[in-house]
């Protein structure tokens, strides 16, 4: 493909990607969005209980509502395999404290709805294709980032330079573009790994979520659309987890209702399980030059709370806000000021979130006698008042 000049490169083709894109669209600006896979995969349609994507997100209705505003929500509901959930059950494994929540405290119709990752990405898809500024570039890998003063340079592994004012990294925990563009981060492993598959429950899941916090790590039972369908994610410390992924159905049908510990439907049924490495990841910087990070390319934080996708979705309505501002107003949309008014608004509320999500892992993760008393009388003081509750549920879903 030969050289061509744009406005703004955004590089991974996913939910948060898509979003920038589509979010950026009224400026009429000149987008290409660079995408590593070969090309657009549909979505599943099926509803066998091997046909749901493993990989399912939890989104806030603050995160509905942005994708409403693109145009995106209603084709993901249309498609009927939204799974609502209007309460959330919380326990300690080792212990008698539990919580639990519900939307009518905040006079909502859910708490959050389970989607599977493709779904979302999907629509985005269309949407993206039917912009008439928006054009999507599969198959294309990253080879170099270049700046000068006049404008950014993406060099992709074919040859082909294409340059823009601003290029935004949107391409996940293990950014390619974050790192030619020389950004440091912290970052860590926990020393485990997440199983995610799809399970059939009985009696029902009732439209909740179900959370168990265990030694290892949170188990969680996520409701799916039909009423006898969940996705789960069980985080476990590395060589455990590659036990349980060896392991007959029956056996890790009997370990998972174990862990259970009674609470909540029992499972009966499960797909082929899958495995993947929980990381947290943090840039140090959120831009560079003509360079911004957006999503997990900027902050990779422990499925814990479910509120990586939300944190990307917000990172990408707030930096399309900034760039809309300053190109309303005719100043250089693509400046460091203007990006580092993004940063300044995102930083902080990515960091809080990643600093609790530690302090929960460490505090239930902990065996210590001390330990358990005090997380399983916050969690019996939490369930007992009004007040506490309705501020987690605030933070939950967005409107904190």
């Amino acid at each position: 493909m030969a050289d061509y000049q744009v406005d703004i490169v955004i590089v991974g083709a996913g939910v948060i990607g898509l979003s920038a894109a589509l979010a950026l669209a009224p400026t009429k600006l000149n987008i290409v969005v660079l995408d590593a896979q070969p090309s657009h995969r549909p979505p599943p349609t099926q509803r066998a209980l091997s046909d749901w994507a493993p990989r399912v997100t939890a989104l806030t209705p603050a995160s509905t509502k942005f994708l409403s505003e693109l145009g995106a929500w209603q084709a993901i509901w249309e498609g009927g395999r939204v799974g609502p959930y209007t309460d959330m059950v919380v326990w300690d494994s080792e212990g008698t404290g539990l919580v639990e929540f519900d939307a009518k405290s905040l006079s909502l119709d859910a708490l959050g709805y389970i989607v599977e990752a493709p779904i979302t990405t999907d629509a985005l898809v269309n949407l993206a294709n039917q912009t008439a500024n928006i054009t999507i570039e599969w198959d294309t890998w990253l080879a170099q980032l270049d700046f000068d003063d006049h404008q950014a340079t993406v060099v992709t592994r074919a040859g082909t330079n294409i340059r823009a004012q601003l290029v935004i990294g949107a391409d996940g925990g293990r950014s390619v573009s974050r790192e030619l563009a020389g950004i440091r981060t912290r970052q860590w492993s926990y020393g485990q790994k997440a199983i995610v598959a799809t399970v059939r429950v009985a009696p029902g899941h009732a439209s909740a979520c179900w959370q168990a916090f265990l030694p290892t790590g949170p188990l969680a039972l996520l409701p799916l659309s039909e009423t006898d369908l969940c996705s789960i994610v069980w985080s476990l410390d590395d060589q455990e987890a590659e036990s349980w992924i060896e392991a007959d159905d029956g056996a890790f049908l009997k370990g998972l209702n174990l862990a259970l510990g009674g609470r909540g439907p029992q499972v009966i049924d499960v797909s082929e399980r899958q495995l993947f490495p929980l990381v947290q990841c943090h840039a140090i910087d959120y831009l560079r030059d003509r360079f911004v990070l957006v999503g997990d390319a900027a902050h990779a934080i422990h499925p814990l709370a479910g509120q990586g996708i939300n944190l990307g979705l917000s990172d990408a309505k707030a930096l399309a806000a900034e760039v809309l501002l300053a190109h309303k107003r005719n100043t250089e949309w693509w400046s460091p000021t203007v990006l580092k008014r993004y940063e300044r608004q995102r930083k902080g509320d990515n960091l809080a979130m990643m600093a609790a999500m530690q302090a929960f892992k460490w505090g239930f993760g902990s065996r210590h006698p001390a330990a358990t008393m005090l997380r399983n009388a916050g969690l019996t003081a939490v369930d007992a008042m009004p007040l506490a509750k309705r501020w987690f549920i605030k933070q939950a879903v967005g409107e904190g």
